[in-house]
């Protein structure tokens, strides 16, 4: 029995780092679209 919890620890535990990294992922993403939106703004401005 100790055995299956330690199982589904793992899994959880798994589950969580890999959360973790997708929600990086969005961070790194929302941030280079803000830069984008940045760099296009400022385009716009010198047109």
């Amino acid at each position: 029995m100790a055995d299956f919890f330690s199982a589904i620890s793992y899994q959880l535990s798994a589950i969580s780092y890999q959360l973790s990294a997708i929600s990086y992922q969005l961070s790194a993403i929302s941030y280079q679209l803000s830069a984008i939106s940045y760099q296009l703004s400022a385009i716009s401005y010198q047109l």
